[in-house]
């Protein structure tokens, strides 16, 4: 009498499992737990011609963020980005609420090509963050009647999103794009809008930059569980430019064993984790690109906000060994 029961337990789970597949084929996995998602809010919009409109990049389900960039694309001929911040050089979006902006290492929208690039980090004493949020907010102009994609980019060299946490370490996302319709003109090309097949993206002209040509400091042999931010940081080297140096498509994944040159191109880094240097090759000195002279009672994470800068960088340019200690009147090489 007990042999026939577990023929049946096995009988129910398989049946459960198959109600389970169906559901999330079905549902597109959305009525069960989702990954991190970087999407364009909402998905479309109107806009008039000379009428400006906004969306949202948004960041759903991730946990423990530190730092996102991401590479965004939109048709030139149909909207123009207005700019957020017309102190600055250049054209900016605004930056949002979910990460405190306190490293912006890059915000560019190039009305020429239809590329945005934004890139932030946050810095002590903020704590990484979890959940959902708006990264930025970026407004459009409409400027000729038509249907521009408003995604993310697709011939970057590297993921058009980069999402990290605290110690540099890649967090999974996948993106969903959106689109604006601007109103009240004709459409500009036929190409753009072709009556069969799948809608196509248009394909700006690529701005001519040349490749960078850099000096090799030396060679670094990827160790288990090192990234490129920590290799990065280990020698005060731009992640990015190691990725291009040695022919990586993707800086989220290296593998250990991998034998990287590691380029003469300096950046500051948001603090994390620090790979052991396996070379002593060291990048030149910083320039300052400011003096500060110490006042009372100030410190160095106070005069680091001020100039945007990480105060680890603000101590190894001025030799400061302990970092709790300046004194008033000294004068700091802001690098």
């Amino acid at each position: 009498m007990k042999k026939p029961f577990p023929a049946l337990l096995r009988r129910w789970i398989e049946l459960a499992l198959l109600l389970m597949i169906l559901f999330t084929n079905l549902t597109g996995g959305y009525g069960l737990a989702q990954g991190t998602t970087v999407l364009i809010d909402p998905p479309g919009k109107e806009v008039a011609i000379g009428a400006t409109t906004t969306v949202n990049v948004r960041i759903e389900n991730v946990t423990n963020l530190y730092g996102a960039e991401v590479h965004l694309v939109f048709n030139p001929t149909l909207l123009e980005v207005v700019d957020a911040d017309s102190g600055r050089d250049g054209v900016q979006i605004q930056p949002g609420s979910f990460l405190s902006p306190d490293f912006m290492a890059k915000n560019n929208a190039d009305q020429t090509s239809g590329r945005i690039v934004f890139a932030v980090a946050q810095m002590p004493p903020h704590e990484p963050v979890s959940g959902s949020g708006i990264l930025a907010t970026i407004t459009f102009r409409g400027k000729a009647g038509g249907t521009s994609v408003v995604d993310f980019s697709t011939t970057q060299p590297t993921s058009p999103v980069i999402l990290s946490d605290r110690d540099g370490m890649p967090i999974n996302a996948g993106t969903r794009g959106g689109n604006i319709t601007v109103t009240g003109g004709p459409s500009p090309t036929p190409t753009l809008t072709p009556t069969h097949g799948p809608t196509p993206t248009f394909t700006p002209t690529p701005s001519v930059t040349p490749t960078p040509k850099w000096s090799i400091l030396g060679h670094h042999t990827v160790q288990s569980k090192e990234t490129l931010y920590c290799i990065g940081r280990a020698y005060g080297v731009d992640p990015y430019a190691i990725a291009k140096q040695n022919g990586i498509l993707n800086p989220s994944i290296i593998r250990a064993g991998q034998r990287l040159a590691i380029p003469n191109a300096s950046r500051r880094l948001p603090a994390g984790k620090v790979c052991p240097r396996q070379f002593d090759g060291t990048p030149p000195p910083p320039h300052c690109r400011w003096n500060h002279t110490v006042a009372p009672g100030e410190n160095l994470y106070r005069i680091s906000l001020r100039y945007k800068v990480s105060m680890w960088a603000i101590a190894e340019a001025n030799h400061i060994l302990n970092l709790n200690y300046i004194r008033a009147g000294e004068v700091l090489c802001i690098p």
